[in-house]
């Protein structure tokens, strides 16, 4: 006989959400919460593509520009599994409109910001009200699609990818032609939009049935699922390196090859690329060798390590830009596949609990990892060294995921 918690927890059976794996209604659900979420990592990034002219003018100093992203993503991480665990009692269509509603509004009010500690406590209540969109998400996508989950997941994924191009290619020539003021307010009526058409168009579950109701008991069961542990440990490894990388690519090869900046950038490009491609691409391999996820995460997690000291390595301009591709798609290939694992692990029914309790857990490795790689570059100005710091986070969490047991990969 099996308890009580692990009947809640990783042991859920098809039967228990309706399997979507039918109908094409699903594609359209997918594609309106990626825009969605495409919208609110603009709002997201939104800052960094204007901070130092608009810093300026608001007579920020220099120094304390970055604290305004970093409060976005303290609010982030806090709401993180506040709103899973709301899409798992009250149903994701309404945790999705209730995240990004006020997300939209804040993102409006900043536009009539005039001191520096106002534009701190917005960006806070931005990244409160955005944290609540990644559960609700997940456990949508987890609820919707069935044998073709893991290319949902990939596609999702690249809301992120996207969203760095529209705000940089955006948000600068809107502040340039109609204001600074302007940009954020055409923002924030886009995000409200997008709350309202989640809010008529998403459905929670395939069949309309009401979403069951998890229970504090279940919750706590899910908090000791040795496999979420796992994977979110693991997974906060992986971004360590993956963070760690983007945050000082450019510095590393600027100063310790001296690479120009404009070629840095255009390196870098072709490592967006190749993350973009990699997303669907994983989540195909997850749907198509989905008993072997953890292996195939596992050995993306290995190459990744062996790319970052091959770029370490790299001698000439041409190599740069032949490795930077592949890079990219081992630095973001295995974000599908984890996601597959992690929400088989606690089962449909607490899919979005699960998911903000990971993305906080990841969120962590994602603040330390720029940090710590940027003070060893500073006292050693060696790129392989500062590489292989970096590298450390992946190798962690490939062992980590060693120890997952394959039982509860069979839950849903």
């Amino acid at each position: 006989m099996k308890s009580r918690a692990q009947l809640a927890v990783g042991d859920v059976s098809a039967a228990a959400m309706p399997d979507a794996t039918s109908g094409g209604f699903r594609w359209v659900i997918l594609l309106v919460i990626w825009a969605a979420f495409m919208v609110s990592c603009v709002d997201r990034f939104a800052w960094a593509s204007i901070a130092a002219p608009v810093g300026r003018a608001l007579g920020f100093r220099l120094a304390l520009l970055g604290s305004l992203t970093t409060a976005f993503y303290v609010g982030y991480t806090v709401s993180c599994p506040v709103g899973g665990i709301l899409a798992d009692k009250f149903g994701s269509r309404a945790t999705l409109a209730i995240s990004m509603f006020p997300l939209g509004v804040l993102t409006f009010c900043f536009g009539f910001v005039q001191t520096f500690w106002m534009a701190i406590a917005l960006h806070l209540l931005m990244g409160f009200a955005a944290g609540a969109e990644y559960g609700a998400t997940i456990k949508i996508l987890t609820v919707w699609f069935g044998k073709d989950k893991g290319r949902a997941f990939g596609i999702w994924a690249t809301g992120t990818s996207v969203s760095v191009v529209v705000a940089n290619a955006t948000v600068p020539r809107i502040t340039e032609t109609y204001g600074w003021q302007a940009a954020y307010q055409i923002l924030g009526i886009a995000t409200v939009a997008f709350s309202l058409i989640c809010f008529f168009v998403v459905k929670n579950t395939p069949d309309g049935k009401s979403v069951p109701r998890i229970t504090s008991s279940q919750i706590a069961a899910l908090l000791k699922n040795r496999n979420l542990l796992l994977l979110a440990l693991g997974g906060a490894g992986a971004l360590y390196g993956t963070l760690g990388f983007v945050a000082w690519a450019n510095a590393l090869m600027t100063v310790a090859h001296g690479v120009s900046p404009v070629i840095a950038g255009s390196v870098l490009v072709w490592f967006g690329i190749g993350a973009f491609v990699s997303k669907p691409l994983f989540g195909w391999l997850y749907d198509k060798l989905i008993h072997y996820a953890k292996l195939v995460a596992i050995v993306d997690l290995l190459l990744f390590i062996v790319l970052l000291i091959t770029f370490g390595n790299c001698r000439s301009i041409a190599a740069y830009y032949m490795l930077a591709p592949f890079l990219g798609a081992a630095a973001y290939g295995y974000t599908p596949l984890l996601i597959g694992l992690y929400t088989r692990a606690s089962g449909p029914q607490l899919a979005g609990a699960a998911a903000g309790f990971v993305n906080t857990v990841w969120s962590v490795g994602s603040f330390i990892s720029p940090i710590v790689a940027g003070y060893v570059f500073q006292h050693g100005r060696s790129l392989n060294i500062t590489l292989g710091v970096i590298a450390v986070g992946p190798l962690l969490g490939a062992i980590l995921l060693c120890f997952v047991r394959k039982r509860a990969a069979a839950a849903s």
